[in-house]
């Protein structure tokens, strides 16, 4: 019996609904504290254009039809700004109430940002490892996404400082139309000079659990011990880490550069994520 096609669950569709809202309520927000602290001081001007720069980044993926979680903190951020010009113009309670939630929202994320970032580091006592974990990322049109491209990067980037290593990319399928992506990683390192006889694909899992659990089933068949480097984004590697260790793995982190156009969104979506699941 033929085995149905795995397909990756789309978390973010289903949230879009929800973001856009609160996306509205911010930028409401951001407008009444606005009127409220009208005619603006110099200084009110400056805070409210610092403001719609940082809703600005929110609209840029909404027109391109994009939503994700990470986009709430930044837009609740956003209105601080706003708030502080409606308070030093007023002293409204309200806006008072809302600079500091935004305050303790932002010192929330900075702390966890803090975190994310030192786990791109190895620690002090690494084992030696025979293979690498490369953590999949969605394809577009049989490509990585920019994203998935610069976890591949890096790992050709490690392949010719290590050499010898296996390499194990894993990932399903995130659209029925596309490849998997663990078939499109595999062709993209045979591409950049890896021997095909050191990529293994796992593409069964589905999210980060399923790709360190099956790829560790691999590892053990293949002899290969249970310590390794792991490849993925530094926004993710907190998050990896901490799973690889769960599934008996020993992990030695090599950290790929998030995109820059979706830098801030992507660190704050994996905040969420850790802090209350996807």
């Amino acid at each position: 019996m033929a085995e149905t096609t795995h397909t990756i669950v789309g978390t973010e569709r289903a949230w879009a609904g929800r973001v856009k809202a609160a996306i509205a309520l911010c930028a409401l927000a951001a407008a009444a504290f606005t009127a409220l602290a009208w005619p603006l001081s110099p200084i009110g001007w400056v805070l409210a254009l610092i403001a719609v720069a940082l809703l600005a980044i929110d609209l840029v993926f909404l027109m391109d039809g994009e939503t994700s979680v990470g986009m709430i903190p930044i837009a609740a951020i956003a209105v601080l700004p706003d708030a502080l010009a409606a308070y030093f113009a007023t002293g409204a309670v309200a806006a008072l109430v809302c600079i500091v939630v935004c305050c303790l929202l932002a010192c929330f994320m900075l702390v966890w940002f803090a975190r994310m970032a030192a786990a791109t580091r190895p620690g002090k006592d690494t084992v030696p490892a025979r293979a690498a974990i490369v953590l999949g990322c969605a394809v577009k049109q049989g490509r990585p996404c920019t994203t998935l491209q610069l976890r591949l990067d890096a790992a050709v980037e490690l392949w010719h400082e290590h050499p010898e290593l296996n390499f194990i990319v894993t990932g399903g399928v995130s659209d029925p139309n596309e490849p998997s992506e663990a078939q499109v990683m595999a062709a993209v390192l045979a591409e950049a000079g890896i021997p095909v006889e050191q990529i293994i694909v796992e593409d069964r899992a589905l999210n980060t659990e399923e790709n360190l659990a099956h790829s560790h089933e691999l590892m053990e068949d293949a002899g290969l011990g249970s310590s390794i480097w792991l490849v993925t984004s530094d926004y993710h590697m907190w998050r990896a880490r901490r799973i690889a260790r769960s599934v008996g793995l020993t992990a030695i982190p090599y950290a790929a550069p998030t995109p820059v156009a979706s830098w801030l969104v992507q660190w704050c979506r994996e905040v969420l994520v850790i802090c209350f699941g996807a």
